[in-house]
């Protein structure tokens, strides 16, 4: 069944678009992939990728076409053996308009809809740098989706926290809403009460109660262990925190320059019982920028064959050879392509067999078992999570995510069918 996984960045600049593109295109390996470039201002994927696109986004919208008629498949010349035929992307509009690049409520809805009824194994949301409706809207409840920074972009790592905590504070609002799924565990005197404690929490110039961690001290204090403040508690101990960090440039620099800081933050101004996950990191490489000018991303990079040499040279070599005028040399070992085969139920094994090789190759072939490596490890996560953990199956809209709070219980379980997935939004 359909798992979502959107990726973002707190600022641009990251590689946020670089990193879903070729994250999807290792995930079509495994079966049908849609990437949906949802940064509709500059339709970066449309960029990225040099292929024809007849419908995008603008048709959606404005043509009223189904957005599975909107997909665009990879052109042969950059896949000629067919290898990623199960990938294809919906581009954002040509040219930045305003209708899309602020997407109304009912714009957003009917997306999400859209979203829901593909019929695909993985979709890859590439949603816009920042912070802001057209981003929380896209982004689970659960979790934080896929995070990218870098080591050398400190305030986009900061940035990247502060989705973390607008996306865990928005659940808990609704969480603690006076009509809330607590409202009858709880009096409304204790949700006013919450609420008001929860503004000074989120008031980054008011350090009364540095976060979350404080804030739930303070009502197990007034409260005692009341179910209230059990249902605080689990909220933030299950929030799930997934990053990849890119233009890793070694390990302590890659660690005190992005992964530390990070994770520093998350503990001093959300809660240090967050569960925070590393899915992978790509290398810096200028092999990435030169296939981002090509068009061409790095994953569907083809290794050449060596050229076939002159049949007169073949037989003076091997005469040479024969008469021991040169030594024979050993064939040369074939390097193993960990995108081309992806084993899922040997997922968690073959990321161990990832690492040693991308400590042997080099340049662009690092940076493709890079993708290969973290394919695996989301694969392993998705398979070993249930989806409101990580991947979730459907997106959900602000007054369905409210029903689902309202009700404990996912709009979609493990063993619904399908159909399910594409029923109607409230």
């Amino acid at each position: 069944m359909r798992r979502i996984l959107p990726v973002a960045s707190g600022k641009g600049g990251v590689g946020k678009t670089t990193f879903a593109t070729n994250f999807a295109l290792a995930l079509s390996r495994l079966g049908p992939t849609v990437l949906v470039d949802l940064d509709t201002g500059t339709s970066s994927v449309r960029n990225t990728i040099e292929a024809e696109v007849t419908r995008d986004l603008y048709h959606f919208f404005r043509r009223g076409e189904p957005l599975e008629r909107c997909l665009t498949p990879l052109p042969k010349r950059l896949d000629p053996q067919g290898v990623f035929r199960n990938f294809a992307f919906v581009a954002a509009p040509r040219h930045a308009m305003e209708e899309f690049t602020l997407l109304s409520d009912e714009h957003r809805v009917r997306l999400m809809r859209a979203i829901n009824s593909l019929a695909a194994d993985f979709v890859v949301l590439d949603l816009r740098a920042g912070l802001d409706v057209n981003v929380l809207d896209f982004l689970p409840h659960s979790n934080s989706g896929i995070l990218v920074f870098t080591p050398h972009h400190q305030a986009a790592t900061m940035a990247a926290a502060d989705i973390v905590k607008a996306l865990l504070f928005r659940k808990l609002r609704l969480v603690f809403a006076a009509d809330g799924p607590l409202a009858t565990a709880a009096s409304r005197k204790q949700l006013e009460a919450v609420n008001a404690l929860l503004d000074r929490v989120e008031d980054a110039y008011d350090d009364s109660i540095p976060n979350l961690d404080a804030f739930l001290m303070d009502l197990v204090e007034a409260f005692g262990e009341v179910p209230l403040v059990t249902a605080l508690a689990e909220n933030v101990a299950s929030f799930g925190v997934y990053f990849v960090l890119n233009l890793f440039d070694g390990v302590r620099e890659s660690f005190e320059g992005a992964v530390a800081p990070f994770v520093r933050t998350l503990q001093a101004y959300v809660s240090a019982q967050l569960s925070v996950h590393n899915l992978g990191w790509i290398v810096a490489s200028p092999e990435v920028h030169k296939a981002n000018c090509e068009r061409r991303p790095i994953v569907l990079q083809q290794w050449r064959e060596a050229k076939p040499k002159d049949p007169v040279s073949s037989e003076l070599e091997e005469l040479a050879l024969q008469a021991g005028l040169t030594p024979r040399q050993s064939a040369a070992k074939s390097v193993k392509d960990y995108l081309v085969s992806i084993d899922r139920d040997q997922a968690l094994l073959e990321q161990l067999e990832v690492l040693k090789a991308m400590h042997r190759h080099t340049a662009t072939r690092q940076v493709r078992d890079n993708f290969a490596y973290i394919a695996r490890r989301a694969i392993h996560t998705l398979d070993t999570l249930p989806p409101d953990r990580f991947g979730q199956r459907r997106l959900l809209t602000p007054l369905e995510l409210f029903q689902v709070l309202l009700r404990g219980t996912q709009p979609v379980t493990r063993g619904d069918a399908d159909g399910a997935d594409a029923a109607p939004l409230p």
